[in-house]
């Protein structure tokens, strides 16, 4: 059974200077959290932690959440060489995922992208390069997604569109966590508010 997300005296220093001290922290499990605080406070830090890609830390991090079942957009996501419709594929193909064609279609169906699928992901718009990111990391269905200001580079049509696809994704039992300055994000979409502090002089 999945359980919450738990952080204990979580300590990380970056160049001998702390940017994260927390003592306790919980994310709770199948619902959505924003986490909230100024340029600096570790925001994105926490996700990399929380991503297993930061493992620097002192402290410690319990929850039930297997590495396959964990996914993270960067607030500048990569592109990998290829067109959109390979740099989505991607996850499902290195999982072995059954029935790619038709999961591929259902994706890029549902995100709008067929007329994007061929583009090369180079030359891509920003916003393009963001959408693209975060199906990406949607395609395999983690139980755990997290998203570091995914709507900086989208429309309001697109960002709407995003809302929704969270919504309906969060309400199929998934966990998502938001880094986001996006006032109006977090107004359309209800999720619990965790507010981190900015470390002074440590």
């Amino acid at each position: 059974m999945t359980k919450d997300i738990k952080i204990i005296k979580l300590k990380k220093n970056f160049n001998d200077k702390r940017i994260l001290d927390i003592s306790e922290l919980i994310f709770k499990n199948k619902e959505i959290s924003y986490l909230l605080g100024e340029n600096g406070a570790g925001k994105s830090t926490l996700l990399n932690i929380l991503a297993r890609i930061d493992k620097e830390y002192q402290g410690r991090i319990e929850d039930s959440f297997l590495s396959d079942e964990i996914s993270l957009v960067d607030a500048n996501p990569y592109m990998l060489k290829g067109n959109v419709y390979k740099n989505i594929e991607y996850p499902l193909k290195i999982r072995k995922i059954k029935n790619i064609d038709k999961k591929m279609t259902t994706l890029l169906d549902i995100f709008n992208l067929n007329k994007l699928k061929n583009k090369e992901a180079s030359k891509l718009s920003s916003g393009e390069t963001q959408k693209v990111a975060i199906v990406r990391a949607m395609s395999f269905s983690p139980k755990l997604l997290m998203l570091d200001e995914p709507t900086a580079n989208l429309d309001k049509l697109a960002k709407l569109e995003l809302i929704e696809i969270l919504r309906r994704y969060n309400e199929k039992g998934n966990t998502i966590i938001v880094v986001t300055h996006d006032h109006s994000f977090f107004e359309n979409l209800k999720g619990k508010k965790i507010i981190l502090e900015k470390l002074e002089g440590k």
